[in-house]
């Protein structure tokens, strides 16, 4: 990986190691580069694809790794998820506990399920000092509960000391969601679906967000931002998604980019050795 350039992209959530990619990644990759975007998080969605992730992470310098099981998979949840997990948080390119969470929205798994993976998940992210990449889909009400509980609990003396607490993945909620996420620590990520909504609603919640606590993101390959939408969604559609924030929020793209790869590098504590490879 060549020496960071001044101005850069972080992609903090795409599903890289996905079928979509099985033939092209490396031309992905060398694509977005193109494009300014500089660094990935790919986090898994179970066991199986958290070891995808790591996978990746060995083989591309520019990728970084997430581990844990997504709510919609909670049906996949054993006695030895916990100890897996574990075992590959402590990989040096993991760096967050994700993406996890719980979701309503579909009905993949029971709420309870939902609930008990998440509590585990956050309880080993506490454990390891990592922050949480969060879905959470028509569940808000309950994952506060849950939240309030694990920052509560993260507050003890006997607790390491925390960083930023993670990222509310794809975030599409309204002003008052916006508020208790950030006033909590976490961050807001912006993916594709910024560019499918209504100007007003759109306008509405660029007003609002906190800068120093937004990171980027396309979730590929799904939410396609406009105008490539119902095709194959990829990090090269970083620059578009920034785009469309700019045009609404009059933050010019360079700082934009500064701003949002400055926050991706502390909330995911990103190594300085990263630019040197």
């Amino acid at each position: 990986m060549p020496d960071l350039p001044e101005t850069f992209w972080v992609d903090t959530h795409c599903h890289l190691y996905m079928e979509p990619f099985r033939d092209d990644l490396p031309e992905v990759l060398s694509r977005a580069q193109h494009q300014g975007v500089m660094g990935y998080v790919v986090p898994g969605i179970d066991l199986e694809t958290s070891r995808a992730a790591i996978e990746l992470s060995e083989h591309y310098p520019s990728v970084f790794a997430a581990v844990g099981i997504h709510p919609n998979y909670a049906t996949r949840w054993e006695n030895t998820s916990l100890q897996e997990l574990r075992a590959l948080s402590s990989h040096p390119k993991v760096v967050a506990i994700g993406e996890i969470g719980l979701d309503y929205y579909r009905d993949y798994a029971p709420p309870e399920l939902q609930k008990a993976a998440l509590i585990a998940q956050l309880e080993l992210a506490a454990e390891r000092n990592l922050p949480i990449i969060l879905h959470q889909r028509n569940s808000f009400h309950d994952l506060q509960i849950i939240l309030q509980a694990w920052l509560q609990g993260t507050e003890s003396p006997n607790t390491p000391t925390q960083g930023p607490r993670g990222v509310f993945h794809a975030f599409e909620g309204g002003a008052e969601e916006l508020t208790w996420i950030t006033q909590r620590g976490f961050y807001i990520g912006l993916a594709g679906a910024i560019t499918y909504r209504s100007l007003e609603r759109t306008q509405s919640l660029v007003q609002l967000l906190p800068w120093d606590h937004v990171v980027l993101e396309t979730d590929s390959p799904y939410l396609t931002p406009v105008p490539h939408r119902g095709k194959r969604n990829e990090p090269t559609y970083i620059p578009l998604i920034a785009e469309k924030i700019s045009s609404l929020s009059n933050i010019p793209l360079p700082t934009l980019a500064n701003t949002t790869s400055t926050n991706a590098i502390r909330l995911f504590n990103l190594p300085s050795s990263w630019s040197s490879h």
